[in-house]
């Protein structure tokens, strides 16, 4: 009797201390999908999860690098080159050894761009042959075909106590995702930075807070126990790296107090998403108008945990 799944032993595990391998219930696996470089590993597949999840919120040409399973520069542009330029300085500290996510075809030029950074592995749903041949000069260099996922409804985690199940959000995040709070709206330029930074939002580690300008990530803050630290860290990178360019923000979970919106506003914050359900809310909104800030509540919460 031929068995369901197929098993395959990883590189390593989290640690290279670690064994690891991979338990494949479909006729396809991730491997299958593998051009080039070396054995990916444990990690590898979790960030593959976390960016293939990212990279299919967007439609226009979009570059997502990804780095323990956050994204670390997220920008979308008239062209994927482009695209990876604008993502790649969002922040290129971070970008180091990271994993790029491509929804468009990479050719000569991009693959040469790609060529001068060290990268763990680039996913895109198309090489072309001169790009393949560019980028398997670095041995090391995982090349990787965007695997086809079926979008599925559950999703499910393993813990000390059991398996956690929970229905996936796959709400659409567009401008029906949004509802103006404040006395003051946002130009429509300005609401479609906002909804790009919401998407980027849904997929880092809570507490999390996006800011954007020219649908181009300035500034992340996440993983933090505080969101006024995951604001500081986010502000800190955009004062570091992109001045005095305006920008927005996007916050996952409601900002439960004034402090945020306030940093916000005096570090030129003029338009801001979080979703409601704080006793705050009024106080949120108060401070809104009194300081001439477009503040949007979204329709779900989005912590990532």
């Amino acid at each position: 009797m031929k068995n369901k799944y197929n098993k395959k032993t990883l590189r390593y595990g989290e640690n290279p201390n670690q064994d690891a391998y991979i338990i494949n219930h479909d006729k396809e696996s991730i491997f299958s999908n593998q051009i080039s470089g070396k054995l990916i590993s444990y990690n590898n597949i979790l960030d593959l999860d976390s960016g293939i999840r990212c990279i299919s919120e967007f439609n226009e040409p979009t570059s997502i690098i990804m780095k323990h399973t956050n994204p670390c520069g997220v920008a979308s542009s008239g062209d994927i080159t482009r695209a990876f330029k604008k993502s790649y300085e969002s922040d290129s500290k971070s970008a180091f050894g990271g994993i790029i996510f491509l929804n468009r075809k990479v050719k000569l030029e991009l693959a040469k761009n790609i060529r001068k950074k060290f990268f763990e592995m680039v996913v895109a749903p198309e090489f072309s042959v001169d790009s393949i041949n560019i980028l398997k000069t670095k041995k090391n260099l995982i090349l990787m075909k965007s695997p086809k996922i079926v979008k599925k409804t559950i999703d499910y985690k393993s813990t000390l106590f059991g398996d956690l199940y929970q229905s996936r959000d796959l709400k659409p995040i567009n401008k029906n995702f949004l509802k103006l709070a404040s006395k003051k709206s946002a130009k429509i330029k300005v609401l479609e930075d906002l909804i790009f930074s919401i998407k980027v939002v849904k997929h880092l580690k809570s507490n999390a807070v996006v800011l954007a300008n020219n649908k181009q990530t300035l500034g992340l803050g996440h993983g933090q126990t505080n969101r006024v630290d995951a604001l500081k860290s986010a502000i800190k990178n955009k004062k570091s790296f992109f001045k005095n360019k305006p920008y927005v923000c996007a916050s996952d979970g409601f900002f439960p107090f004034t402090d945020s919106i306030n940093l916000l506003s005096k570090n030129g914050c003029n338009t801001v998403a979080q979703p409601n359900g704080s006793i705050n809310d009024d106080k949120i909104i108060s401070f809104a108008n009194n300081n001439k800030v477009s503040l949007y509540f979204i329709k779900n919460r989005l912590f990532k945990h």
